[in-house]
């Protein structure tokens, strides 16, 4: 009994039970009030809208995938 105490000691806890027990937190909302860029004529139509943004990774490239909630428009 006592040498299980000691590996645990020596190399730490058990790496892939950590894994399994862990879970990720939810990151805060980041809000922009900035509508420089955006035309009035849109502004007027739609007011106030909200972009979606994340990162999504082919082969190992990052690209910027964005959408806004109200229009339906997305960009790469």
């Amino acid at each position: 009994m006592a040498n299980i105490l000691h590996v645990e000691d020596i190399l730490g806890p058990n790496s892939g039970s950590l894994k399994g027990k862990t879970t990720r937190k939810t990151p805060e909302k980041v809000t922009i009030n900035s509508c420089d860029e955006l035309h009035d004529s849109l502004l007027d139509e739609h007011g106030n809208v909200t972009m979606a943004v994340d990162i999504m990774y082919i082969n190992g490239i990052p690209f910027m995938m964005k959408t806004s909630k109200a229009i339906h428009f997305g960009t790469a």
